[in-house]
């Protein structure tokens, strides 16, 4: 004390000085607190996204028009660092050409997807389909899936039915799906005489190599929309009638691929 009182002027800006540093370190460790407990949030918003939209209760078909998944994927795309990410031209292989393209998500219980084409028909409807290559490395060139390798059951190979929409305007269609990992209730397989491969199998997900088809429905027939956007045969006279990737439907009743994309394994 006896210091402090003969130097009473700089006894006070040392205390004044001690202050301030102590409220300077107690700020700083408030901060730092603040910014793990930020980040500690985001992790755990972007682990629990992947179970928050699989677990949601809305099915494909009460959703065709694309619109709660396309925020699903949107949201999927902000927390990239837990998924796996991959871009692929859309082919139409009548026209000879490339006429969009379309992302997949890959995460640990699902795969979820984005699909645009640029030439679609106004007032036609399309459907969207899965083609599941469960064992790649199984298939005629390892890691290369392609329709010679359906005859192979090792392939594991599971056709199912991704999402399905009437294209109103401009002929540019965005189409959005998701698959849960284990679920076959999609399954067409029965419809080529193939086995069912149990969808995308659990475990599976960053291994497989997906292919996604689209498939004309020709015009919107009144009546049967509902039936053309969520069935393979929706509003098809003869769904076999069109040999795949030969012709584009311009009839009521005609049906057929007419466009697809590969996602090879990472």
């Amino acid at each position: 004390m006896a210091r402090c009182d003969s130097h009473i002027k700089y006894c006070t800006i040392f205390r004044r000085q001690s202050h301030i540093n102590f409220k300077f370190i107690i700020m700083k460790n408030l901060l730092k607190l603040l910014f793990l407990i930020i980040i500690f949030a985001i992790s755990s918003c972007s682990r629990d996204s992947e179970e928050i939209i699989l677990d949601n209760p809305s099915a494909n078909l009460e959703n065709f028009d694309g619109d709660f998944k396309a925020k699903d994927f949107e949201t999927l795309e902000k927390h990239g660092r837990y998924f796996v990410y991959s871009r692929a031209d859309v082919i139409n292989p009548i026209l000879g050409q490339t006429t969009g393209n379309s992302k997949l998500i890959r995460g640990r219980r699902g795969i979820w997807t984005r699909y645009r084409s640029n030439v679609l028909t106004s007032g036609y409807v399309y459907t969207l389909w899965w083609a599941i290559w469960n064992n790649p490395e199984n298939c005629a060139t390892p890691g290369q899936c392609i329709d010679t390798d359906l005859g192979n059951p090792d392939t594991g190979v599971e056709f199912m039915y991704a999402t399905g929409r009437l294209i109103r305007q401009n002929g540019i269609g965005t189409f959005y799906a998701r698959l849960k990992a284990g679920d076959d209730s999609g399954s067409i397989n029965a419809l080529f005489g193939l086995p069912s491969a149990g969808g995308l199998q659990k475990g599976n997900t960053f291994n497989a190599q997906i292919d996604l088809l689209l498939r004309s429905h020709g015009p919107a027939i009144p009546g049967m929309i509902y039936e053309q956007v969520s069935g393979y045969a929706g509003g098809c006279t003869n769904p076999f009638e069109i040999p795949p990737f030969t012709e584009i439907p311009d009839e009521e009743g005609e049906c057929a691929e007419i466009e697809f994309s590969v996602h090879l394994v990472n």
